[in-house]
């Protein structure tokens, strides 16, 4: 991925993804735990009483008693011999201790299954008790279940039954004085007036929800309390704040990490750009991928490598040029020595036209220098048309017979329709080239020296033959190189500054091409300008 707003909130919906699905399932295994916790609590003791109840009642009667004690408490109770249960060792281990065993029935931990052992005669059966949620007809059945086991004793021992069933009991159970009920008046007229249970919901349901459930005691007129009772949240206030803290801290965390690498990274680049900047500049900044830092990583490095080059090419430069500058500057200043001591007019004549000769080369040098200078040192100003090829190389043409001495230079025309001999480009420079390459070959050529031009697709081409002794493949790179001449020649007879195809090499470079040395058909050096026929073309190409 290349850019880094996609990888960063790519890399962020995929960890709040994560982070969610870890929330959820985190959230329901706490809950499971909870609700197992609150199950335990809250159902161990009524359904140890309602096995109480039921062991004291007749054998023969118990089935149907359970049915009602079900019905009463809107749960589903059977009793079942022991093959009928699915039982874990240690499930069955707990029965026989006359513990009562909870189970989980669904994958949403809403429906449990609570079972415990009742003995009989000829052996034991077990009440196995299923339900879902507390609800107002389970807290009245309740109440009426207790309030019939308190009446099986007398009234001076309830203090102690109820002490005694408190402490299996998940809530409250006591006995109240009736001014101490807070219902309404509705509630209050079937609690005291019709003598039936009522259960009473307080605060919101769903959320710190209490029930409390309360039963008329005949026997003293007191009234039975049952709770209050806290409903089971699923999501109360401190789990969830808990789990939203960790979720927060975790997105953090992530976002750190995806963060950090991109962080380096630009740590790394700015020591750098530090080091560059102090003159360091064999200093590179890695580049690792191809992002928008990796990007600039790279820009930078290249930059980098251009200045370095540019500085390196400048004081070849200074070097080359005090040497070459070197030579005319002595010639011209012993011609001057020698115009001083001359005895007559013609060797005064003799001696100036020396002078003004090496005059010419010198400035020919400067602008040789200049000119390579100019392409060098960065991007040219260059002024792209569409250029009449075959007139350009006829131009040349004759400009070089003036120049060639008893050598020829022939253009060979292409067999080309009119519209395909034109091509974009700077036109002073693509002359330029071809005037370089013409006139390297006119110093090498024993008597010879052709121009052509071809168009292969979108690709022009101009190829400068000679029939000199031609190039090593060797020395073949080397002759683009600034100051280098490959026969070390610096006389008036060879002329040339090594600077010629080094221009043109440069004029190719920003023109988007390209310039190759081959051997020619002739027999000596064949020198190809390749280039694109549109400057739109040039990525393509």
């Amino acid at each position: 991925m290349n850019s880094i707003f996609l990888r960063i909130y790519g890399g962020m919906i995929m960890v709040c993804l994560v982070i969610g699905i870890a929330f959820y399932v985190s959230l329901e295994a706490i809950n499971f735990f909870r609700l197992q916790y609150f199950r335990s609590a809250l159902i161990t003791g009524p359904v140890q009483l309602i096995a109480d109840l039921t062991a004291s009642q007749p054998e023969d009667y118990r089935e149907r008693w359970v049915q009602e004690v079900g019905h009463m408490l809107d749960s589903r109770m059977t009793l079942v011999g022991l093959d009928q249960l699915e039982l874990t060792t240690t499930q069955r281990e707990e029965l026989k201790e006359n513990k009562v065993v909870l189970r989980i029935l669904d994958e949403f931990n809403r429906e449990g299954e609570a079972i415990v052992s009742i003995p009989y005669r000829e052996g034991t059966r077990y009440l196995v008790a299923r339900g879902e949620y507390m609800t107002e007809q389970q807290g009245r059945g309740m109440a009426e279940l207790i309030a019939q086991y308190l009446s099986r004793y007398p009234v001076n021992e309830w203090n102690a039954r109820l002490a005694q069933i408190n402490k299996t009991f998940g809530f409250p159970v006591r006995r109240i004085a009736p001014f101490e009920v807070k219902l309404d008046d509705d509630k209050k007229h079937r609690l005291f007036n019709e003598e039936q249970a009522v259960a009473n919901f307080a605060g919101n349901r769903g959320n710190n929800t209490q029930i409390t459930a309360y039963k008329l005691l005949n026997e003293t007129g007191e009234v039975l309390q049952l709770g209050p009772q806290n409903m089971f949240n699923w999501y109360p206030f401190e789990l969830m704040a808990v789990m939203v803290v960790i979720a927060l801290g975790l997105v953090g965390f992530a976002v750190y990490l995806l963060v950090k690498p991109l962080e380096n990274r630009l740590s790394a680049l700015e020591k750098a750009v530090l080091r560059i900047r102090g003159g360091d500049l064999n200093a590179r900044a890695p580049v690792e991928g191809s992002d928008a830092i990796g990007q600039l990583a790279g820009t930078l490095n290249g930059m980098t490598e251009h200045i370095q080059r540019l500085l390196n090419s400048q004081k070849e430069l200074t070097r080359a040029v005090s040497h070459e500058l070197r030579t005319p500057v002595a010639r011209i200043r012993f011609g001057l020595e020698m115009l001083i001591d001359a005895d007559n007019d013609e060797q005064r004549l003799r001696q100036v036209d020396l002078i003004d000769l090496d005059i010419e080369q010198l400035d020919k040098l400067i602008d040789e220098i200049l000119t390579y200078s100019k392409l060098e040192e960065g991007t040219p100003v260059l002024d792209f048309v569409m250029i009449d090829l075959d007139a350009l190389m006829r131009r040349v043409e004759q400009e070089s017979k003036a120049l060639s001495g008893d050598k020829a230079v022939v253009y060979v025309p292409p067999d080309l329709p009119e519209e395909r001999c034109y091509a974009e480009g700077e036109e002073r420079y693509i002359h330029r080239v071809v005037q370089n390459l013409v006139g390297n070959a006119l110093r090498y050529a024993q008597g010879r020296v052709e121009i052509t031009f071809s168009a292969m697709g979108d690709v022009f081409r101009i190829d400068v033959h000679d029939d000199g002794p031609g190039i090593p493949e060797s020395d073949r790179k080397r002759v683009f190189q600034p100051f280098t001449r490959l026969d070390d020649s610096r006389t008036r007879a060879s002329g040339g500054y090594g600077l010629g195809l080094s221009i043109v090499n440069r004029i190719a470079y920003w023109h988007g091409g390209r310039v190759r040395v081959g051997e020619s058909e002739l027999g000596g050096a064949k020198f190809s300008f390749l280039w694109p026929r549109l400057q739109s073309l040039r990525e393509s190409n």
